[in-house]
């Protein structure tokens, strides 16, 4: 059984100017073979492979089980799927759905972790969703579509949710590593809204133990359309438990976030990722 890519879909994705996943070079067609092989174990936290619509593959050369993903109508068709660690012979082996999901593999993702691979999906179907065996991080949207970077291997959250912060009613408390921020992964069970919702966290505090910070972050909607205020750490003067914010537009934070009071006036400067923006020091209206 060959799995062969879809050549329109690599001229699609290879097109596509995707922030967080970087677009790469046309991706070469790929090598060996993908069998199903009961021998892989692809239960989950003790529950059976069949219980959770997932089957074993293992796979020669550079071939994948999702290698023939691909778009209908612009909504991805493919199936998600969790790698496995490979044998001593190299033949590498995965964990995949049963059933055509709104996911496609990206074989033109570049992830920040080197063993991590790109999935394209559709609307809020994260590829955990559909598949528990896999771990993917925070969603990159673009439209009707998000990006991401998955790996079979569990990942470990970074920040800690805390209820002990004593943050104000419509705040979620965090405890974080010093210099971090929690994202999707550290949503736990929840992270199914990571796509739809994003923390927005403020200057953060020092915690007892000096190597953590602590955090009370506000759960907002989408920014909406045309909105062009974003979240930035490096706000001169802004101090712990405020908000510091960039906006590359002509909007300010208060108007794309309800929630959000600036009652400083906006001062020229770059956001956290060096682009010229207008910084505003905000405070939660409580």
């Amino acid at each position: 059984m060959r799995f062969m890519h879809s050549l329109p879909l690599l001229r699609l994705l290879a097109a596509l100017p995707l922030a967080g996943v970087t677009c790469a070079t046309p991706v070469a067609e790929p090598d060996g073979d993908c069998l199903p092989d009961p021998a892989v174990n692809c239960g989950v936290d003790g529950f059976p492979a069949e219980s959770m619509s997932l089957t074993g593959y293992s796979c020669t050369g550079t071939a994948r089980p999702d290698d023939d993903s691909t778009f209908i109508d612009g909504i991805p068709q493919g199936i998600v799927c969790a790698d496995r660690p490979a044998s001593a012979d190299g033949t590498r082996h995965y964990c995949c759905t049963t059933f055509t999901t709104e996911c496609s593999y990206d074989p033109t993702a570049i992830c920040d972790q080197e063993d991590d691979y790109g999935y394209l999906c559709h609307g809020p179907n994260r590829p955990e969703a559909v598949n528990p065996a896999i771990s993917c991080n925070q969603g990159v949207r673009r439209d009707i579509l998000v990006n991401y970077c998955c790996s079979g291997t569990e990942r470990a959250a970074n920040c800690t949710a805390s209820d002990a912060i004593g943050c104000a009613s419509g705040m979620s408390g965090w405890i974080c590593p010093q210099g971090t921020q929690p994202t999707a992964q550290d949503l736990g069970a929840n992270k199914s809204r990571a796509d739809l919702y994003y923390l927005l966290c403020p200057v953060p505090t020092p915690a007892p133990n000096p190597a953590y910070e602590t955090l009370c972050c506000y759960v907002p909607a989408l920014v909406p359309a045309g909105g062009t205020c974003v979240q930035s750490m490096n706000v001169p003067d802004c101090a712990p438990g405020r908000f510091g914010m960039a906006c590359y537009g002509t909007d300010k934070p208060d108007d794309d976030y309800p929630r959000l009071h600036c009652p400083d006036p906006g001062v020229s400067g770059v956001s956290a990722a060096g682009y010229p923006a207008t910084l505003y020091c905000c405070d939660f209206a409580r």
